[in-house]
């Protein structure tokens, strides 16, 4: 990831630099790791035919279709509970992450009965003749220095099958992981389905009232239920969205996750942070009953000492904490490099600029980029989890290209 273009092309090329192979512990035939190693032979009298490799990749399949599902074995997965004896407070906080909120989502959205999605209204005002943006996209995700991950986002490209509608997510956790999981499933489904009655603008705001009110349902009914068995437990997620239709980019947030656009070379924010030290966002929640206070560092919200001011979830904070995202509305042009959408855990450590002059300085995959971002803000000490999503806005130039 700290190699320039250049540099990577040179180190390939020149010093046999080569990916790293699995280990015979990923459960890798020995054969196919081998075949890898001569297809990247200095030597391309050692490479095999293309023919030669197919037959080969034919044996492989072969053999691995011949074991029995019964004979492998799956780890047990790192959330169970497992036989050993724990103590109550593991054991409480295992039994409400035993949920799996990603399926509570989905499920919600099954449910819920909503109008199949439809693109009339959407592109009915494009013009044929406007500026049509060429997406690349790409996204990585890592817990950084904390234990646990409370991000989740997801990418949802070419909406409909169609080429020209694209929407893309990260929910930002806190008080655990249940909203932001629950958000990721359930925000998509709202999203699509509103096409039908709503513009672009309108879908995006309704997606996110509507998957508030979801979540703090789902949440009580778990209550009620005794799924959930700590009443004082009430988890939120700060959300942006991207919704790009054809020339029109619409971006909707609330907290403090940022989006910002890369045009002709300098970053254009296209979101603002909605946090307590904010005074315009302060005012607002005291002005909705809520107490805010210097604490420590920052101002802080209620007593549960939120930082931001708008999510999704926190249902103890609620209306004041607001999930009403704020939205903008972009026309792309041709000078309209790249979207960086990430979590705060990028933005507390590496500034908008920043970003810039690291993407300018990486090899132009979006998932790479997304990587450099993540891996460079946890090596500057971030402390939150890291998300990042970017999304290139017209062809760029890879490592295939020979300097």
């Amino acid at each position: 990831m700290n190699y320039t273009e250049q540099q990577l092309t040179a180190a390939v090329v020149s010093d046999g630099l080569r990916p790293d192979l699995a280990g015979p512990e990923s459960g890798a035939p020995s054969t196919l790791l081998s075949l890898i190693e001569r297809c990247w032979d200095e030597n391309s009298q050692n490479r095999p035919s293309f023919d030669d490799i197919v037959a080969e990749l034919g044996t492989i399949l072969e053999q691995r279709e011949n074991i029995k599902e019964s004979d492998i074995v799956f780890p047990k997965s790192p959330n169970s509970l497992g036989d050993q004896p724990v103590d109550v407070a593991s054991s409480l906080q295992a039994y409400q992450e035993g949920i799996n909120w990603f399926t509570q989502g989905e499920n919600f959205i099954t449910r819920a009965c909503l109008p199949k999605p439809g693109t009339a209204i959407w592109l009915a005002s494009n013009d044929p003749l406007a500026y049509n943006p060429i997406l690349s996209w790409g996204s990585f995700a890592t817990c950084g220095r904390r234990e646990t991950m409370e991000d989740t986002h997801f990418l949802l490209p070419q909406m409909f099958h169609q080429g020209d509608i694209h929407a893309f997510g990260i929910f930002d956790g806190h008080r655990g992981a249940a909203a932001a999981e629950f958000s990721a499933r359930a925000f998509p489904g709202f999203l699509q389905a509103l096409s039908s009655t709503s513009g672009p603008s309108c879908a995006l705001f309704e997606a996110f009232i509507k998957t508030d009110i979801a979540f703090r349902a789902e949440l009580d009914f778990s209550r009620k239920s005794k799924r959930v068995i700590q009443k004082d437990w009430h988890p939120g997620c700060t959300a942006a969205a991207a919704l790009i239709v054809g020339n029109k980019l619409f971006v909707a947030n609330a907290g403090d996750c940022r989006t910002i656009l890369c045009r002709a070379g300098h970053p254009f924010v296209l979101s603002k942070d909605h946090v307590a030290s904010c005074l315009e966002e302060r005012e607002r929640v005291i002005s909705a009953g809520l107490q805010v206070r210097w604490q420590v560092d920052n101002w802080r919200v209620g007593l549960a000492a939120l930082q931001v001011t708008r999510s999704i979830g926190d249902d103890d904070l609620k209306p004041a904490v607001t999930a009403e995202p704020e939205i903008t509305e972009t026309i792309l042009s041709a000078e309209d490099e790249y979207l960086v959408m990430a979590s705060d855990g990028l933005w507390d450590v590496v500034s908008n600029a920043e970003v810039v002059s690291i993407i300018k300085d990486t090899v132009k995959e979006p998932g790479m980029c997304s990587k450099r971002l993540a891996t460079e803000a946890a090596e500057r000490g971030s402390k939150g989890n890291i998300t990042v999503i970017v999304v290139f806005l017209r062809p760029v130039s890879t490592a295939e290209r020979i300097y």
